[in-house]
């Protein structure tokens, strides 16, 4: 081998070392500053994290003058719910979910927000909105059927048993329960045409 051969062999492998080291370390500064960008990502969101949880804490929904108040019973004795809405009393206005939970200890807090709250209660009783109709002295008797379950007598013998096919009147000498005043409405218009 001549000495240029060897020249430029040597050359040639100088060059790629060269290459090599150049390379490696191009790499590696690519790789620290993708390593440096993450750990300023991850600051900034662990930043931004703290302040979401400052800015919630110090900004807690309070009810408002405006607030629609819901109200549900749920009676257990005859599966009904019975709710109202209105706008909240004065004495609960400016209030937090928790203050609410730790004043009406006896109700759940199924909604709240400062638009609407919305509180449940479990009342093992009866709505309140069932009635039994009978037949007595040839006439039908409606009784309301209160909370505890007992009857009272709301309206006695305005409707002639008299002309009632012998299915119905079988019907009312077991008593009828029927739930709701539309629905009582509908059973004495039937027995009356």
């Amino acid at each position: 081998m001549n000495k240029k051969a060897i020249f430029i062999f040597v050359l040639v492998i100088i060059f790629c070392i060269c290459f090599y080291l150049g390379y490696t370390m191009q790499k590696n500064k690519k790789q620290n500053e993708i390593i440096r960008n993450d750990m300023l990502l991850n600051e900034r969101s662990n930043n931004e994290i703290d302040k979401d949880s400052i800015e919630t804490t110090m900004q807690e929904e309070k009810t408002t003058p405006n607030t629609i108040l819901t109200l549900k019973k749920y009676y257990t004795d005859c599966g009904h719910t019975i709710g109202n809405s209105s706008t909240i009393p004065e004495e609960m206005v400016n209030l937090t979910e928790k203050e609410i939970k730790e004043k009406y200890t006896n109700w759940q807090i199924e909604k709240f927000s400062k638009e609407e709250i919305i509180l449940i209660r479990n009342l093992e009783s009866f709505c309140g909105e069932h009635y039994y109709i009978t037949e007595e002295n040839e006439h039908i008797s409606i009784y309301t059927v209160d909370e505890a379950g007992n009857r009272t007598l709301k309206e006695e013998g305005n409707i002639s048993c008299e002309y009632l096919p012998e299915t119905d009147r079988i019907n009312l000498r077991n008593g009828i329960n029927i739930y709701g005043t539309e629905e009582l409405n509908k059973t004495l218009e039937n027995f009356e045409s």
